[in-house]
């Protein structure tokens, strides 16, 4: 794949637009775009060609900027106002792509389905992998920032926060926090703009102390020296280090970052993304996670001005995704993987509507009638499908992920205002509503092939 040290012109663009986006705050609904190198760019995607040119509106210059497609590695888009509905199944393909959705009816030659992204989709039975199930998003705990009610400040500098346009910002030092009721798994995910080297430090799962002992909680650290997260504890050592990054706000000349943490405490293992890229895994060393819920937000740097949006507080439903790794065994039969580990192996037959929700008719080996399950009760299902070539990154050169947990390899693609065109391996030509769509990323023929299951 050709990078943008290539392209002078392109490299210009980006430079300059990046120096500009300096100068003042972030719009708050920017999509983000990650060019080859380092440079990153923010505005408003109005349209990506076939080929992955895309042309870029900002309010930083005076005209949309074209940018060639072998340049921008990836497009994350803002959420918008038409969110896409859960869906309650995800579809497996046999070349490892995801299509989330609803299934309508399955026999023996086609399974039929209906998604909020893609409409009603009609899909050969022999293409498809694996059905499973409970593939909608993690619950909104909490989204915002909404306003400064229900956050407490520190008295001395209360004054150094504001809110506007869904946007916390604070100018100098001060802490903001507020408690939440979060499983045991769960997740924290914001946005954070800088104007100036920023040193802002993040608690979460954070429990007050009691007397003088000091709180339970993990920390996350961004200064000049990188990005470091902590585990605090009121027993034993107080302060332990559990990962630490390289990565300084020089990295971001673009002065924004995307952070999420997603927090295990029965596992006691924290994942952490920048910019929807995930880091190692890293694991907790305390005997046990704490247990709280509250979050904080508190900036240490004086003369320093700091924009916190696009705050979640997720549940992590880590449970479904560990199902979604549930093996196949005998590749040469069906197979019927209950929400308790329950297994069964032998022909899949149909899919219908009962008078409570739709109902999964399998033929054990094991049994001489038919047994109906109702989709409550099912975890994943596995077909035999028609082997599939393996990715090529030449000929399908697109991954598109949607918001709804699925994703697409597709040989071409084409955004409007409102839709998505794309030209799918196995399904042919698609049209999918825009704002299903979280990210456009281009798949580099370096990199590893997508998996197939």
């Amino acid at each position: 794949m050709t990078g943008i040290r290539n392209s002078n012109k392109l490299a210009a663009v980006a430079c300059g637009l990046t120096l500009m986006a300096g100068l003042g705050p972030l719009p708050l609904a920017a999509d983000d775009l990650i060019l080859e190198g380092s440079e990153r760019l923010s505005g408003s995607v109005r349209a990506i060609s076939e080929n992955g040119a895309v042309l870029l509106e900002t309010p930083l210059s005076p005209a949309p900027v074209s940018l060639k497609g072998e340049g921008v590695r990836k497009v994350v888009f803002s959420a918008r106002a038409g969110k896409p509905g859960a869906a309650t199944c995800g579809v497996v393909l046999t070349n490892g792509d995801v299509v989330p959705g609803d299934i309508e009816s399955i026999d023996d030659k086609t399974l039929t389905m209906g998604s909020s992204i893609t409409g009603r989709v009609v899909i050969p039975r022999d293409l498809v992998h694996s059905l499973q199930f409970g593939a909608d998003q993690p619950q909104v705990i909490y989204a915002g920032p909404d306003g400064l009610e229900g956050w407490s400040r520190e008295q001395a500098t209360a004054e150094h926060w504001s809110f506007n346009d869904g946007e916390f910002r604070v100018r100098g030092t001060g802490r903001i926090s507020r408690d939440f009721e979060v499983p045991q798994q769960f997740i924290v995910r914001f946005k954070l703009a800088w104007d100036r080297n920023p040193s802002l430090k993040v608690y979460f799962a954070a429990a007050p102390g009691a007397g003088d002992l000091p709180p339970d909680r993990y920390y996350l650290l961004f200064n000049v020296a990188g990005i470091e997260i902590k585990r605090e504890s009121s027993t034993g050592k107080r302060y332990t280090t559990i990962t630490k990054l390289d990565r300084t706000p020089k990295h971001y000349p673009g002065k924004h970052l995307t952070i999420e943490i997603r927090v295990d405490r029965a596992g006691q293992v924290l994942q952490l993304y920048l910019n929807d890229e995930a880091e190692v895994p890293a694991k907790d060393p305390a005997a046990k996670a704490p247990p709280g819920g509250g979050i904080s937000f508190e900036s240490i740097e004086e003369g320093s001005e700091v924009q916190i949006s696009k705050l979640e507080v997720l549940d992590w439903n880590l449970k479904s995704e560990l199902r979604r790794t549930e093996k196949r065994g005998d590749a040469t039969k069906d197979a019927l993987v209950g929400i308790k580990s329950e297994r069964f192996s032998g022909s899949f037959l149909e899919a219908k509507k009962g008078p409570e929700g739709m109902l999964y008719v399998f033929q054990s080996t094991f049994q001489d009638d038919p047994i109906e399950v109702p989709e409550a009760e099912i975890s994943t299902i596995f077909l035999v499908g028609k082997p599939s070539p393996a990715a090529d990154a030449g000929k399908n050169p697109f991954i598109l992920q949607l918001r709804s947990g699925g994703s697409l390899q597709v040989s071409s693609c084409s955004f409007t205002a409102d839709r998505v065109e794309a030209t799918h391996p196995l399904l042919g030509r698609l049209t999918l509503q825009r704002d299903g769509v979280a990210a456009f990323v281009r798949v580099s023929a370096k990199s590893k092939d997508a998996k197939v299951p």
